[in-house]
This record gives structure tokens, sequence and C-alpha cells, in this order.
């Protein structure tokens, strides 16, 4: 699994056919330099990570959900740090 200092950010994908997220993609990131201070940073944070990974890798327009988190080693939730809607648009 990830290195316990990674920070995750969990992606599911709006469907319109089931109503429901449907799970997307699991990002593991660098932690940051400087740690966010609240919710509103580590969104901040998160979303220039899914911009950045969403034009790269041509993501589908359409309506995300993410949350942001920090994992134990096996892998299960340690801490959330933010959680949202995110429109991608191209």
């Amino acid at each position: 699994m990830g290195s316990a200092a990674a920070v995750w950010i969990d992606v599911s994908m709006w469907s319109g056919l089931s109503g429901k997220p449907q799970p997307f993609i699991e990002i593991e990131c660098d932690p940051p330099v400087v740690s966010p201070t609240g919710v509103d940073d580590w969104r901040d944070w998160a979303l220039v990570h899914l911009e950045q990974l969403a034009a790269q890798d041509d993501w589908q327009p359409g309506r995300y959900h993410y949350t942001v988190e920090q994992r134990e080693p096996a892998g299960g939730p340690l801490d959330a740090h933010a959680h949202g809607i995110w429109e991608w648009v191209e």
C-alpha cells in the first residue's frame, strides 16, 4: 500500500443511470509542503490535483464526488480532511 505520509483523494463519478456516485479512482498524493489548516484549504489543495489529473488523463466531463483522507498503512481511512462535489467541464 501507500506510504503513511501520503494523502489520498478518493473520487467517485456521478452516474445518471444509477442516480448515485460510482467509484472512479483513488489518487495517492504526496502531502502538501505546508499542511492546510482547515477544510476549505484541503478542498482547494484537492481541486488543484483533480484539475491537473483530469486534464492529463482526459476525464469525461461531469460531476465527481471526492474525499481527501490520510490512510493507515493497511489502507483503511485514518483521518478525513475534506469532501465535496466537483464539476469537471474541460
